[in-house]
């Protein structure tokens, strides 16, 4: 019986001209989204490319200058666009794509899309997720209510009721049919996506696939979710225009108002010191440890009495290396804990704010949709964090490897000077993105899984044990 109202429904949407022109409209603006979001890429990637290329030049250049000196001069390193950012780009516009690295500072990403946005660009991301997680849902809400009216003001309804069909499976079939449509439109979104990265020569890894299918699963579940209520509170509120007005409100707070309000809490709860402030501070903590330019510095000297010690040395003229290179590196250490106090306390605010929202996506399910639909796009608040992480411990290793060879790459003299080795700079590898695999996402993003399954469900016992008094004769138009 169901299956024969779903296809009964499906011959109705056929035979709507209205309603596949918005269709229509809807997978032409999806399908564009895909494709824009591909062409920006490409440009972004071939940016990055000359980028690194250009850095690489640079650094192999480097003629006549220490070790030490090099940690200063710095390179840079590039943050790689995720695979699925065309479909989502989540906090990426709004994040870093360039980090300096160089001696004795840990520096934060740089260089921002959204900095060089116009301020209409601002009012919001034209990308796949934004499009499925905002206007989908309105175009599902009007049209399974115009349904559910017109056959209650029609009198189908009714008629459909006095020949035995159960009501429950009336509603039943209205909401499988335009969940079946929001799957066409999710489909045909990701098949465009996946024939754009083949035709640029993208690989098509496991993981990808899974993403991508995770990503589509999540958009789906909240758009039955959707359609499910939709259909439910049309069919409920007797009254067409205060039930299409309760569905307009619904889509207003819940994806408009809420959003920012939440957003606002979780600052205000967990609060972000400023850039000013947090720079300071770190500079404060600095200053109270090792610092490899004063040879004043009481710990230096401790530094370069144990250094003597270890080698069995009365004078610094008779040590087989360089002490400059050691004391650089104690220094570098004694900051690497700086920043990691520091950063961290920032990381876990952050994390801290996320948790807000997670909590609060249990009464709002586009918030779970929203997180999880950048977590399996590879671009939300913890895969940043990845690059940042990632791009410290470059940092770090390549100035070890600097004093290092500051320490060592030379020989002592008979007057006890230390003359430096010439070093050729080519040799030192270039940074190397690790990606996240999905699991990674799944970890962190289960409070929204959680939230998401939780609203199905309530979702479908609403719809399946909440019709008995659900009146099919209209009180209004």
């Amino acid at each position: 019986m169901i299956f024969r109202l779903f296809l009964l429904e499906l011959r109705s949407i056929r035979s709507d001209g209205r309603l596949l022109a918005l269709v229509a409209v809807a997978l032409s603006i999806l399908l564009l989204s895909v494709w824009i979001g591909a062409e920006s890429q490409r440009v972004v990637t071939e940016g990055r490319t000359a980028a690194m290329e250009t850095s690489r030049q640079q650094w192999e250049s480097i003629d006549r200058l220490s070790a030490h000196g090099v940690g200063h001069y710095g390179s840079y390193v590039y943050k790689p666009n995720s695979p699925l950012s065309t479909l989502d780009s989540g906090v990426m516009p709004f994040t870093g794509k360039v980090v300096r690295v160089e001696a004795h500072v840990q520096n934060p990403p740089s260089h921002s899309d959204a900095a060089s946005w116009s301020s209409l660009v601002r009012l919001g991301a034209f990308d796949a997720g934004t499009i499925l997680a905002h206007l989908l849902p309105l175009i599902l809400a009007f049209t399974a209510f115009s349904s559910v009216a017109r056959d209650r003001e029609t009198g189908l309804l009714r008629v459909l009721v006095a020949q035995g069909v159960p009501l429950r499976s009336v509603l039943w079939g209205k909401s499988l049919a335009y969940w079946f449509l929001s799957l066409l439109l999710v489909g045909a979104l990701i098949i465009a996506h996946i024939a754009l990265g083949q035709a640029s020569g993208e690989p098509l890894t496991t993981d990808i696939k899974t993403r991508l299918m995770l990503f589509g699963a999540s958009h789906s579940l909240h758009l039955l979710i959707v359609v499910l209520l939709s259909v439910w509170i049309s069919a409920r509120v007797s009254d067409s225009r205060s039930a299409l007005m309760i569905l307009m409100i619904a889509w207003l707070v819940t994806t408009v108002v809420l959003p920012r309000v939440t957003a606002e809490l979780s600052s205000q709860i967990f609060p972000l010191r400023s850039q000013i402030t947090f720079e300071d501070d770190m500079k404060e903590d600095r200053a109270k440890g090792l610092d490899g330019h004063n040879p004043r510095d009481e710990r230096r000297d401790e530094v370069r009495q144990q250094v003597l010690e270890e080698y069995g040395v009365e004078e610094v003229r008779q040590l087989p290396v360089n002490i400059g290179g050691i004391l650089m590196q104690k220094d570098e250490e004694y900051g690497n804990q700086v920043w990691d106090e520091h950063f961290g306390r920032r990381h876990d605010t952050v994390r801290k704010q996320i948790g807000v929202v997670q909590a609060i996506s249990f009464l709002d399910p586009f918030l779970a949709a929203r997180g999880l639909s950048m977590a399996f796009a590879g671009t939300d608040q913890f895969h940043d964090a990845q690059f940042q992480r990632q791009s410290e411990n470059y940092r770090r290793d390549l100035i070890k490897a600097l004093n290092d060879l500051d320490a060592k790459a030379g020989k002592r003299e008979a007057n006890g000077r230390w003359r430096r080795e010439k070093i050729d700079y080519s040799e030192i590898a270039d940074f190397q993105f690790e990606p996240q695999t999905v699991d990674f996402a799944l970890k962190h993003r289960w409070p929204e899984i959680a939230a998401l399954l939780t609203w199905l469900i309530a979702s479908l016992a609403l719809l399946h044990w909440g019709t008995r008094r659900i009146p099919i004769v209209g009180t209004g138009r």
